[in-house]
């Protein structure tokens, strides 16, 4: 298990630097800045999104193709992450989250009071939620009123 700093994990939380995390394993195709492509398999990811890979081929902007055992792509040089077809990221992230990768440790003060803000912001999220579930819930009747 990876440890991560403070910053890492408020990164791997609030942001999209949590799916390199989730494909670890899995065969990966990157676009990089200077118009090269990198394919290989990820090994390792942090919370900066610096990428790890093995077995990697390297396809320069004219075509050409070079083999590597071992790769590392800085953060900064990645300009689109191809997530494969077979992850289906609407069950990975609960999952992921789940696992740990994404949870967030919530202090919990009892002296404090929630704020107006606060309140508002949390009975919003759960009105959206609601929408979405019960969106979700008319879609899946409606596909399975054409299929049956």
């Amino acid at each position: 298990m990876q440890h991560f700093s403070a910053r890492e994990k408020f990164l791997i939380s609030n942001t999209l630097n949590c799916v390199p995390m989730m494909i670890q394993g899995h065969a990966v195709l990157i676009d990089l800045r200077n118009e090269t492509s990198v394919a290989g398999v990820v090994d390792m990811a942090d919370g900066q999104m610096n990428i790890e890979l093995s077995n990697v081929v390297l396809i320069d902007r004219n075509g050409h193709q070079y083999a590597f055992d071992y790769l590392m792509v800085r953060n900064r040089m990645i300009r689109q992450l191809h997530i494969p077809p077979t992850i289906n990221m609407q069950r990975e992230l609960p999952e992921a989250m789940e696992r740990g990768i994404l949870r967030r440790k919530r202090v919990n003060k009892t002296n404090t009071k929630r704020t107006f803000k606060q309140k508002r912001a949390e009975e919003k999220h759960k009105e959206i939620m609601a929408q979405i579930t019960k969106q979700k819930q008319t879609e899946s009747l409606m596909s399975s009123g054409t299929n049956g």
